[in-house]
């Protein structure tokens, strides 16, 4: 069997999990949405905490390819992709959250294992923001903004969501870029 086969399980979970939760989500759906059989599900995944898992890596694979693309990159330019991949989601976000994020929401509330897998992907950005940050400001500086930040996205994709109005993470985008400028400026 082949890795597109896994690509479009994995595929098919996220959009579920974004739509519906992940705990509303059987497999069942997810062999559904991905035109196969529950059997071919458990040739590459044995349990959902797996899928969730590949959901998961396969998220962090392709946002990190995104933010690392210019390795050469200053810091504030590197910053500044992240605030436009957040800004070119803002119409999804609209419709059913930050994917990552309402995942780690809603599997906080059932299971931790869960929960800090979930969590991961967002530690993990954060990480790479503290280390963008502490290329331009001290390291209490820069995991400050790091949290600011990831914290503005966040925030935004929730209200966005809330509001069903992806108008909100576009104008929180800008006010973020103008909020660099001024971090990269100085006081």
């Amino acid at each position: 069997m082949s890795s597109a086969n896994r690509d479009c399980i994995v595929t098919s979970a996220l959009r579920l999990f974004a739509r519906r939760g992940y705990t509303r989500t059987s497999i069942g759906d997810i062999a559904d949405e991905a035109g196969m059989l529950k059997g071919n599900i458990a040739y590459y995944f044995k349990t959902k905490p797996e899928i969730l898992a590949g959901v998961i890596d396969e998220r962090r694979r392709r946002i990190m390819a995104r933010l690392n693309a210019d390795a050469g990159a200053s810091a504030p330019d590197a910053i500044k992709r992240l605030i436009v991949l957040v800004e070119s989601s803002a119409d999804e976000m609209a419709r059913t959250g930050c994917p990552v994020g309402s995942l780690a929401c809603e599997l906080g509330k059932h299971d931790e294992a869960l929960r800090a897998r979930a969590a991961g992907l967002l530690v993990h950005i954060q990480t790479w923001l503290e280390q963008q940050f502490s290329r331009i400001q001290t390291p209490p500086a820069a995991q400050a903004s790091a949290e600011h930040l990831l914290t503005l996205m966040q925030g935004s994709a929730v209200l966005a969501h809330a509001h069903g109005d992806a108008h909100i993470v576009r104008k929180q985008m800008a006010h973020a870029r103008q909020w660099l400028d001024e971090v990269v400026q100085g006081p």
